[in-house]
C-alpha cells in the first residue's frame, strides 16, 4: 500500500508544470495590477496595495 501511494504521489508531482501559465492566466493576474502612474489613489508610495 505504501508503494502504491508513493507511485501516486511520484506522478502527482511529475505531472506538474510551475510556473507554467498560458496567456489567459497572466492577463487575469494583471487584471488584478494597478498602473500606479494611472491610478496613484490605489498605490502607496509606487506600490499596488
Amino acid at each position: 500500500m505504501r508503494l502504491v501511494m508513493a507511485l501516486l504521489m511520484l506522478l502527482t508531482v511529475a505531472a506538474c508544470k510551475v510556473g507554467d501559465f498560458g496567456e489567459d492566466r497572466f492577463k487575469q493576474y494583471e487584471l488584478n495590477q494597478p498602473d500606479c502612474e494611472k491610478t496613484p489613489d490605489r498605490c502607496i508610495d509606487g506600490y499596488p496595495w
